[in-house]
């Protein structure tokens, strides 16, 4: 758990900070010894129903990142690939500063090299929004030569209501001047690493941040806004915290598996 960043918003404001969570999933298994335990007998036998197969599909990719490596971050939306603004692109930036050359570098992936190369589907093909926004996140990728992709996402909520001090708000002073809205908003981050070259998925990051105000009631609705926008800064730069985490301990157990596997 970690304190988000105090921010002054709306008129006259007092700032209490909250607690934000974060968690991390992280995968370095084997997709050949996964299939190796299937049953022999089965393994031979006449293919199965189609889910036996695309499960069979799902599972044959191995781990190939090795560092230091090339990971591209990009930041996804309700339309798809999107620019990273320059506070979140902030944190990525001091994320691979902080890291260090031991661990490559992260390049944001350019919505425009995106565009240029978006996968061209047949009209009997009908994939979800988020799926072709991931395929043409990885040829854009390929294109960079990069070897994995952070793909994230951000969001945030906020909202107001009265406190103790609303009961000065019929006058015209005190709806103006008085703090006497509880204003409160919540970012929240999620990303996927994957490998560039055969989608192979390394882990998940989540991170929230927390914060809360006091605003005047004409000031609410702004307060709200900068408080929303502020948060979902605050969630980046704790999701750049929890990257840090899982690439040093992919780093580590990938280096771990190549050692084993040499002779």
């Amino acid at each position: 758990m970690r304190l988000c960043r105090s921010v002054a918003v709306g008129g006259v404001a007092t700032i209490v900070a909250m607690l934000a969570a974060c968690s991390t999933s992280m995968q370095t298994t084997s997709g050949q010894d996964w299939l190796h335990a299937i049953p022999t007998a089965q393994a031979g036998s006449p293919p199965g129903s189609s889910i036996d197969q695309q499960v069979r599909a799902a599972a044959d990719v191995e781990p190939l990142l090795r560092f230091p490596a090339r990971i591209g971050v990009a930041r996804i939306g309700r339309d798809g690939l999107t620019a990273i603004p320059a506070a979140e692109n902030d944190a990525w930036i001091a994320l691979g500063r902080n890291l260090g050359a031991g661990y490559g570098e992260f390049v944001p992936i350019s919505p425009l090299v995106a565009g240029i190369l978006s996968p061209a589907y047949a009209t009997t093909d009908h994939p979800s929004q988020t799926r072709m926004t991931i395929d043409t996140i990885r040829l854009a990728a390929a294109r960079e030569h990069l070897d994995a992709v952070l793909i994230y996402d951000v969001d945030s909520t906020a909202d107001s209501k009265n406190n103790p001090l609303s009961i000065a708000d019929w006058t015209l002073i005190g709806a103006f001047v008085l703090p006497s809205q509880d204003v409160k908003a919540q970012g929240v981050a999620e990303a996927a690493l994957i490998d560039v070259r055969n989608g192979y998925h390394y882990g998940t990051i989540q991170a929230i941040a927390d914060d809360k105000a006091l605003a005047a009631r004409f000031a609410n609705q702004e307060a709200e806004k900068t408080l929303a926008e502020r948060v979902k800064v605050a969630a980046v730069e704790n999701l750049t915290r929890e990257t840090r985490g899982l690439v040093e301990s992919l780093k580590a157990r990938l280096g771990a598996r190549v050692s084993q596997a040499e002779p």
